[in-house]
């Protein structure tokens, strides 16, 4: 089969992009999704692909994070520590970031694999900012547990 766009890359919620760019759109996400407001930090407005701080309207400080660079995870986890609770944070971050990487290639791995027996009509497997979802044929209905990057919360009286 030979390499296209189409098959180099990753389906987020947002949608499909290079391996690079999701990488860095998933760390980011996964940085705003477990730790909102910490550090004043906000997403790219073009892409989500880096967490940047504004002083006014003008970018004061911008993180690029990858899952393939460990230093553009520790940088951000050395200056943010504190507001994301500590190396507990930093592990919940890193591990998300870490299985949006892995649900990336399993993508990638299943779309070589399976491409010519795909179901007529299905859900796209999605990284959903948490969890990987695989393809599914419509109509069905999928469960997945909770990731262990998720807080704990106690919802005993909702």
């Amino acid at each position: 089969m030979e390499a296209t766009a189409a098959n180099v890359s990753c389906r987020d919620r947002f949608g499909s992009v290079d391996v690079v760019s999701f990488r860095q759109r998933a760390c980011t996400l996964c940085f705003l999704y477990l730790f909102p407001g910490v550090g004043g930090l906000l997403p790219s407005s073009s892409n989500y692909t880096h967490l940047m701080r504004l002083n006014g309207s003008v970018v004061a400080e911008r993180y690029v994070v990858d899952s393939a660079d460990p230093t553009s995870l520790d940088l951000v986890c050395r200056q943010f520590a504190g507001d994301m609770g500590g190396s507990d944070g930093c592990w919940r971050w890193t591990q998300c970031c870490t299985k949006a990487d892995t649900c990336c290639q399993r993508q990638l791995r299943r779309f070589r694999l399976m491409s010519f027996a795909i179901a007529p009509v299905s859900c796209e497997a999605t990284w959903d900012g948490f969890s990987c979802w695989d393809r599914t044929p419509a109509d069905s209905v999928v469960h997945q547990q909770c990731p262990e990057y998720l807080p704990r919360s106690d919802i005993s009286g909702l």
